[in-house]
């Protein structure tokens, strides 16, 4: 495939941008200066897209909702509230009752676990056959095409990969806003890209009006150098900081600058960054009249991503129409949208990335792929319940034909006079309980005689104070029952008015 960095007819791209990001303004007013946070080492941040839009409907047994919400139903005679998995093929006979736990099912007792396994093993794949294969966002032809819209932030990529057979065709368009983006196609992932060194020069006249000011912004890593070297018609500040340092700077505060050369109308020197962020490299008139700099600034920037190995890349730009290439080889295919920070000064950026590809594997090829696998499971399945069928006829076989138990060996009977008739004996009558007091005869349970109130065993403590009132069917004492005879709880000793 030819690669290519960059189009033609006006697309920026092609290489690097070699050149840092100007800006100014007046002191005290509003300004705006990138002072995200992003790593110490300054290697960008990655994710993968987000749930895809894709072109085709769900299919398969699991399309439709699993909680629905109730409906009752009525009907001129009764009405009833009809679960959410009451249907044709419904029966508490198998499925249990909707009001009781799931393991009172019957299809969880007695083999139930069995006919789940046999279920998923062979009739999923059968549905799966017979719902065109549900299991991939693909077609029956293995076409997809979706779109994925993300918010991007500066020294972060993002990515998507495809399983794409050779010689088939990627669909592609890319739109970026406020920022622009680089884009590129590969076959490894983001980690693998090698890294560069850039060499850059910012050089002009610059005309300051009284208070105001201007400023080169460069995103640079560790190990990264910034040259300069200014002349001016007239006395002016210069300074090196981050954005944090300017926006206190603006402010009217007096943060501490990398470098810092107050009233000065030359100056030539040079700063070694130990940190990844934004660099301003500033020139303020604080005077009251013009003044005109000229200055020259050369720096180099370490660990800039390299795109110019991969298949295909377009660098710096914020729109991509919407074009076919084709993959040479088989494999993981990767689409890297990545926000450099030195060639954008937003915080952010709106991607939205449309694409279609083939992969080559239709319905019948990823069948094909999972049936012999599915065809070892099942066949394994089979072997186990026929053997557990004849396990269990064995059994049933051995248990007819054990031998009966032998009878429990007996004495030999001496012989005796013969047995006179003797009446059938009789059950010795229950024991009755009988108060020591009154004599009157009381349950085994009771505590208290119902007739006197005396205590059954050992001395009665203390009488209650409280009487049940005549006709009571329970004690006010004690809440126990008893008869209309009792004079007293049995259980308490309460008296019961007559």
């Amino acid at each position: 495939m030819p690669r290519g960095g960059g189009f033609r007819g006006g697309f920026r791209g092609g290489g690097f941008r070699g050149g840092g990001l100007r800006g100014g303004g007046f002191r005290g007013g509003p300004g705006s200066f990138r002072m995200g946070n992003v790593r110490t080492s300054g290697r960008p941040f990655g994710r993968t897209g987000a749930t895809r839009i894709v072109s085709r409907s769900p299919r398969g047994p699991y399309s439709h909702t699993m909680y629905r919400p109730r409906r009752y139903y009525y009907r001129p005679w009764w009405w009833y509230h009809r679960p959410w998995y009451y249907r044709w093929w419904y029966s508490p006979w198998w499925a249990g009752h909707y009001y009781r736990p799931w393991y009172y099912s019957p299809m969880y007792i007695g083999g139930g676990i069995v006919f789940l396994i046999l279920m998923a093993l062979i009739l999923l794949p059968a549905f799966g056959v017979a719902m065109l294969f549900p299991f991939s966002e693909a077609d029956v032809n293995g076409n997809v095409n979706y779109r994925s819209t993300e918010t991007l932030y500066f020294n972060e990529f993002w990515y998507e990969y495809e399983n794409i057979e050779a010689g088939n065709n990627i669909t592609f368009s890319i739109q970026s806003s406020p920022a622009n983006i680089s884009f590129a196609i590969w076959d490894r992932p983001f980690e693998y890209l090698p890294t560069t060194i850039l060499n850059g020069s910012e050089v002009g006249p610059e005309s300051l009006l009284s208070d105001e000011y201007h400023y080169l912004q460069l995103f640079l890593r560790p190990e990264s150098v910034i040259e300069y070297d200014y002349n001016s018609t007239d006395l002016i500040d210069f300074f090196i900081g981050d954005g944090y340092d300017l926006y206190i700077w603006n402010q009217g505060g007096s943060p501490s600058f990398y470098v810092e050369e107050a009233n000065s109308n030359q100056g030539t020197g040079d700063l070694v960054i130990n940190e990844a962020k934004d660099y301003y490299v500033v020139w303020y008139n604080d005077g009251i009249s013009s003044v005109d700099v000229d200055f020259t600034v050369n720096y180099t920037a370490t660990n800039i991503v390299d795109f110019t190995g991969t298949e295909f890349y377009v660098l710096d730009t914020d729109f991509i129409p919407q074009q076919t290439r084709q993959v040479p080889n088989s494999g993981n295919w990767y689409f890297f949208i990545y926000f450099d920070p030195l060639n954008s000064p937003e915080e952010s950026t709106l991607i939205t990335f449309d694409v279609s590809y083939d992969t080559g594997i239709t319905s019948i090829d990823r069948w094909l792929e999972v049936s012999p696998i599915l065809i070892i499971i099942t066949v394994i399945v089979v072997i186990l319940i026929i053997a557990a069928v004849i396990a269990r006829k064995g059994q049933k076989k051995l248990k007819s034909k054990a031998p009966p138990k032998p009878a429990a060996p007996t004495e030999p009977s001496m012989p005796t006079k013969p047995l006179t008739p003797t009446t059938p004996t009789q059950k010795a009558p229950p024991p009755t309980y009988k108060c020591i007091r009154c004599g009157t005869t009381h349950s085994p349970d009771a505590q208290f005689c119902p007739n006197c109130g005396g205590k059954i065993q050992g001395r009665q403590l203390g009488t209650p104070s409280v009487t049940t009132p005549a006709m009571s069917k329970t004690c006010s004492y004690c809440g126990s029952k008893f008869l209309e005879k009792d004079k007293f709880c049995k259980w308490c000793g309460t008296k019961i008015e007559q």
